[in-house]
């Protein structure tokens, strides 16, 4: 019983990827007929990238043989948001506002994308009164840049906090 759900729900989901491939192609071929604005164009945003399963899979072996390395030594993995408080941003690079790009007010908060790990990481370990700690984090990260893609620089792209210790008994 619980297999056929499953694979009710896969059916599922593969059905919803289809049609909506089949709708992102009738509107590219629109805009390729002329019959659109030609608004439409589709593409990864500018500092992007899509990856396919081959990057995917050597993407997915490197961060192990790094993650085993960490844990090997005793390090625990931590994971931030991928917003902060604007607030918690600012100021703590010499030009940091021209890196940030901020969300629009989500209930009254005014929040960032990160810019990097360090800033979350010093969060975390001040709200939550760590004294000690051995810690790695891979995540993304994003910044508002002139990306040169040619030269590996994105507007997101993963960072790796190597392994960071503090307090007196680390």
């Amino acid at each position: 019983m619980a297999v056929a759900l499953a694979l009710r729900r896969r059916f599922r989901a593969v059905t919803v990827i289809k049609e909506e491939v089949a709708k992102l192609l009738e509107l590219k071929k629109l805009v390729d007929d002329g019959k659109s604005s030609g608004q439409f164009v589709l593409k990864c945003p500018k500092g992007t990238r899509d990856y396919d399963p081959f990057q995917m899979a050597i993407r997915e072996k490197v961060f192990s043989v790094i993650t085993s390395c960490f844990k090997r030594h005793g390090a625990v993995a931590i994971s931030t948001p991928a917003f902060e408080l604007k607030e918690t941003l600012l100021g703590k690079y010499g030009e940091d506002q021209k890196l940030i790009y901020d969300l629009a007010d989500q209930g009254g908060e005014l929040l960032s994308l990160r810019y990097d790990l360090t800033v979350p990481f010093a969060r975390h370990v001040a709200m939550n009164n760590i004294k000690t700690m051995k810690r790695y984090h891979i995540d993304r990260v994003y910044r508002r840049d002139q990306p040169r893609m040619t030269l590996g620089r994105y507007r997101e792209f993963y960072q790796c906090v190597s392994l960071s210790a503090f307090g007196s008994s680390v």
